[in-house]
């Protein structure tokens, strides 16, 4: 990606996730693994658990393209719980379930952990993006002054910059680290719209913001998004 193309651009209106379900359900296996945790309660069972689902994924396919409606957070989190399902009723057949097995409609601590695992996927792949773009990109340091920024908020520009200037190897004046600052954020921002919006059937501006919302990260990136980024999207 050149300097001045966005994230935003990347955006396709076909769902990515029919062509390629096995790598994104790999891409959020920790998120996998922390919901098996919170419903089985043990573990090792949920250890065993997620190596089952994705050993199965990997060799029959993990998605029916015929069930993928709205949200691939939700389909997932629903063929998860079905195979922690399996999972129990095979290892301990007649035993009693646990509540969110039991009462898939309550609101559980398991609900609220799969939702902030997803979350902490979103952005620790957002930054992957980010750090990658740098490598590729001689001259920027967005990954560097990003982190840097988010590591010692309370530092000001003249500090950032002499941190950042021993962390890249070359100097870094204080506006220069500013202006660094202020393209990273935009990138951020726009690798994480593009990041939410392959996880959507109809990646539509209205649907993006409201799973950016959903999950918790509207905020993040609400500031720093160009004001025109919905016309960039597909509209309803």
């Amino acid at each position: 990606m050149s300097e001045h193309a966005s994230p935003l651009d990347q955006i396709s209106t076909r769902w990515v996730l029919i062509r390629d379900p096995e790598q994104f359900t790999l891409r959020y296996a920790p998120a996998i693994r922390k919901y098996l945790e919170a419903i089985l309660r043990d573990p090792h069972e949920a250890a065993e658990a997620t190596q089952e689902f994705v050993l199965k994924g990997l060799r029959l396919g993990m998605v029916d393209p015929d069930g993928l409606r709205g949200r691939f957070r939700d389909y997932l989190k629903r063929a998860v719980r079905n195979a922690a399902l399996t999972h129990l009723r095979r290892k301990k057949p007649g035993g009693p379930l646990p509540g969110q097995l039991a009462d898939p409609r309550a609101d559980t601590d398991a609900d609220r952990e799969w939702l902030a695992e997803w979350r902490r996927c979103v952005l620790d792949r957002t930054w992957r993006r980010l750090e990658a773009h740098q490598r590729e990109s001689p001259g920027n340091l967005a990954h560097t002054v990003l982190r840097l920024s988010v590591e010692h908020p309370d530092e000001d520009s003249d500090a950032l910059a002499a941190r950042a200037s021993r962390a890249s190897g070359r100097p870094l004046l204080p506006a220069a680290f500013r202006k660094q600052l202020s393209r990273a954020r935009r990138l951020f921002a726009g690798f994480l719209v593009a990041e939410v919006a392959q996880t959507l059937e109809e990646p539509t501006a209205e649907r993006v913001e409201e799973e950016l919302a959903a999950v918790g990260i509207l905020p993040v990136v609400r500031d720093f998004l160009p004001p025109d980024w919905k016309d960039q999207l597909p509209r309803g």
